[in-house]
């Protein structure tokens, strides 16, 4: 992807997002509850996804390792920690593995 289409999405993201605060009005009690719980069992799934291999066994074992290092730096509660925590775990056992 090319930095200004990765800019225009970006743009339109967040735009969007803007819009949508200020023009809606506010979801009742019951459906703003149910949409906040969402988030972590859809993450959860995209994660037990990456961790299939395509012939339906594991991942590799870089795959794993960053899946590991994310999990083990997710009770700090920081998806920024999480994603750095996760990267360093596959920069390691990229360069230990092969």
């Amino acid at each position: 992807m090319s930095p200004e289409l990765i800019a225009a999405l970006a743009v339109m993201t967040y735009t969007s997002r803007a819009l949508a605060l200020a023009y809606l009005p506010p979801l009742p009690v019951r459906l703003a509850t149910i949409l906040d719980r969402m988030p972590p069992a859809l993450f959860a799934g995209l994660a037990a996804h990456g961790l299939v291999g395509p012939e339906g066994g594991l991942a590799d074992a870089p795959v794993l390792a960053a899946a590991a290092g994310a999990l083990i730096a997710a009770p700090l509660r920081s998806l920024p920690i999480c994603l750095v925590t996760g990267l360093v775990a596959y920069a390691v056992v990229s360069v230990l593995v092969g």
